[in-house]
């Protein structure tokens, strides 16, 4: 469902419009991140056979929930260029909180247990 015309031109014409677009986009690019992250836990979780009992659900559930949101997400972004530039600014925002949080994107596991 879309917005009346006159409540858009009014936010357009008070700034709200503008901040609103900041902040969605801000969001997103953190909830991309947060999105990753989780799916990287639940992966070595999964792997080590410990993605068990109520935290397997609650995953569950919010990758289902989580696709939704992305899924509407993507339709309001309309062109390539928009997309593109989406992608590099959560690539940007990945490697810098990746370096910060001290995440290292190419971490593998110590073998050493395996011995």
């Amino acid at each position: 469902m879309k917005p009346k015309k006159h409540l858009i031109a009014r936010a357009e014409a008070n700034g709200s419009l503008s901040r609103i677009n900041q902040l969605l986009s801000a969001s997103h690019i953190l909830l991309c991140e947060a999105n990753g992250l989780l799916e990287e836990a639940a992966d070595l979780m999964r792997d080590n056979g410990l993605l068990l009992g109520e935290i397997k659900q609650l995953h569950n559930r919010f990758t289902t929930a989580a696709d939704r949101y992305f899924a509407e997400f993507a339709s309001m972004v309309d062109t390539e260029q928009k997309k593109m530039d989406m992608f590099a600014d959560m690539d940007g925002f990945d490697e810098y909180f990746r370096r910060w949080s001290k995440l290292p994107k190419d971490w593998e596991p110590n073998n050493e247990s395996e011995k």
